[in-house]
């Protein structure tokens, strides 16, 4: 009768042919389609990780020196990459020190296995050394997620994934470790226990976990930098660069959304146009004359808020939406004229406002007509606010 297979055997088979499809997969495809800082060498640490573990717990009679040596060689360096992954794919520099420290401690680490090994069979002492080598680079893991958890709140929950992942393996392993360290139960090495199905666990846990984390982290940045060009093009389609407040095809756009809102109601409409424009641009020169129109701008900004909308007409043209409550409105528009009221001896021009109400059912042409009719009605009586504005005095 034929002798029946350990248990152990199968299942260590079984994770290792898992987890070399998945670390030679991540590789080809990291080599294959490079993608940001990080990625391919994240992908050989993750190789390097994973045999190393594998070899280092497979020692076939014989061959248990060189198992322990190259698994822990393996597996020292593929954290050392690891390490260096993570901080550039963050953007970060690794810190002269602990790239020095992770470098120079692998040959010394690996002399004294051998030792140990060799002259000394103290498995207490090998898991030792392993094991502060693997706590400094799993520190500074986790020091540089949790400080770029805070820097990337975008990327916070895939942040903590990788905490998580990382946990989870180190509780995984840690029975193993605890069981063999003191040297008392070498019987246990390849017998069919929860510490050892626990081990190859984590082993499984970090090579397919580890794969779609690090992904996942590279998917959720790519969003993120997809999400802020999107964002920047619809600027320079929708915004005035030189007062930073919407251009006219952002304010009809803006205009249209409000309208559209179920929640909308009755607005203010109001139209500023600073007077004789061309005069000041003949006698003090464009720059000044952009300048006023970005103090305006500016201005406009301060005073709207959160769903209010304020933009750039066209030329010397600026109009607000203002959406807020009566009391709020009144508030606004009394802070917009006396700021713009205000002398001083610096460079100046007159402004002059209307603004006439709108509801949802009127359109962008009418309301704006209204507006303007108004603003030149004032503008004909000289009455308020025909008013002073001061770029440099505007709060």
């Amino acid at each position: 009768m034929p002798p029946a297979l350990n248990p152990l055997l199968i299942l260590a088979a079984s994770v290792s042919v898992t987890v070399l499809i998945v670390a030679l997969s991540t590789l080809v495809l990291a080599w294959w389609r490079p993608s940001y800082p990080g990625w391919r060498s994240w992908a050989a640490g993750h190789t390097l990780v994973v045999l190393g573990m594998l070899i280092g717990t497979y020692r076939p009679p014989g061959l248990d020196r060189t198992s322990i040596l190259l698994g822990n060689a393996l597996l020292m360096i593929g954290a050392a990459l690891f390490v260096g992954a993570y901080y550039r794919f963050a953007r970060r520099s690794v810190p002269v020190a602990l790239t020095a420290g992770l470098s120079a401690s692998i040959p010394v680490v690996l002399g004294l296995l051998h030792w140990f090994t060799a002259a000394h069979d103290n498995i207490t002492a090998r898991v030792l050394l392993v094991s502060i080598y693997l706590t400094v680079c799993v520190g500074a893991l986790v020091t540089l997620i949790v400080q770029q958890m805070r820097q990337e709140r975008h990327l916070r929950g895939t942040y903590a994934l990788h905490l998580w992942l990382f946990g989870s393996v180190f509780i995984l392993t840690v029975p193993r470790s605890v069981t063999l360290a003191p040297g008392s139960h070498p019987d246990l090495t390849y017998a069919f226990t929860a510490p050892n199905v626990l081990m190859f666990t984590g082993v499984l846990v970090l090579s397919v976990g580890g794969a779609f984390a690090f992904w996942l982290l590279h998917d959720d940045r790519r969003r993120a930098d997809m999400q802020a060009l999107q964002d920047h093009l619809s600027d320079l389609a929708f915004r005035d660069e030189l007062t930073g407040v919407l251009n006219r095809r952002g304010l009809e756009g803006a205009y249209a959304r409000w309208r559209a809102r179920p929640d909308s109601r009755v607005a203010t409409l109001v139209v500023l146009d600073v007077d004789r424009f061309k005069d000041l641009n003949d006698r003090h020169g464009h720059a000044a004359g952009d300048a006023q129109l970005a103090a305006l701008g500016g201005l406009l900004n301060r005073v709207a808020q959160r769903d209010d909308v304020a933009g750039r007409t066209g030329g010397d043209e600026f109009t607000m939406l203002l959406t807020g409550e009566a009391p709020d409105v009144e508030a606004q528009l009394s802070r917009l004229t006396e700021t713009l009221g205000r002398r001083s001896e610096l460079l100046s021009c007159s402004v002059s406002v209307g603004w006439t109400t709108v509801s949802p059912h009127d359109t962008w042409s009418d309301g704006l007509s209204r507006a303007d009719e108004a603003m030149y009605v004032r503008k004909a009586r000289r009455a308020n606010p025909t008013i002073k504005f001061t770029p440099g005095v505007a709060r």
